[in-house]
Order: structure tokens, then sequence, then C-alpha cells
């Protein structure tokens, strides 16, 4: 455990940067294009109100995790308040996902995000459990 503690910055750097990479995408095409964007799930939009509660809601919401974990990722103090935000959107996220399977019914497209969710929240914890264990066997700097 020891030599993977070295590799706890790294781990969460490339959540950080996986998370912002792929936030700022989602939010982009969102405000870009709400209903284009919306289009490619089946939804469809009959008012301007519509159009700019998407954009706040499936665009904003996800642009500022990605700017959170953009501020994160370049700061090696809050790497780990970084990770643990974007372990708790995943977390999330799949289990509104798990409703959504058993209330409206299993979707293969749905189901799929399963994977890269679930990839990215192993190395999330991967990180957080790997950070914390490097943080407790730093030594304390005494004055």
């Amino acid at each position: 455990m020891t030599k993977l503690i070295r590799f706890a910055p790294w781990i969460n750097r490339f959540v950080l940067l996986g998370a912002t990479l792929v936030f700022s995408m989602i939010g982009l095409r969102y405000i870009i294009d709400p209903a284009h964007a919306a289009a490619a799930t089946g939804v469809t939009f009959n008012s301007a109100f519509a159009s700019t509660t998407t954009r706040v809601g499936s665009g904003a919401f996800p642009l500022g995790l990605a700017i959170f974990a953009f501020a994160c990722l370049i700061s090696t103090r809050r790497l780990l308040v970084g990770v643990s935000l974007i372990a708790t959107v995943i977390t999330t996220a799949t289990a509104v996902r798990i409703v959504g399977i058993v209330v409206d019914g299993p979707e293969p497209d749905s189901i799929r995000l399963f994977i890269p969710e679930g990839i990215m929240l192993i190395l999330a914890v991967t990180g957080m459990v790997l950070e914390t264990s490097r943080r407790r066997n730093r030594p304390v700097a005494t004055a």
C-alpha cells in the first residue's frame, strides 16, 4: 500500500481531468444548443422557458462542476475535496439512474453508462483512500 500511496495525487488528477472534460462537454452542449442536445435523448421543447431551463439544469450545473473540478485539479491542496465532490456526483447520478431503470424500465443507452460511471467512481474512491492514507503518513512539520 505504501508504494501505491505515491500515485494518489496522479489518480486524483486523472479523475479531476476526466470530470472536467466530461462535464464541460455536457454543459457546453446543452448551453449552446439545448434543443438539439435534448432531442438526442428524445426530449422536445415547446417554449423558450423550456430551452432556458434546460440550459441551466443540464448546461450550467455540469459546467459549474467542470469549473470546480478544474480549480481543484490545479491546486494540490484541493485534490481530495474535488475528487470527493466528483465521487458524490457520480454516486448520486448512478443511484438516480438505477431508480430510473426501476421506474421507467431498462434502456440500453442508459444501462451502458454504468460502465464509465463505475470506472470513474472506482478511480475516485481509490484516489480518496490513497490520498487520505498519504496525508496520515505525512510527517508533521514542527516549528
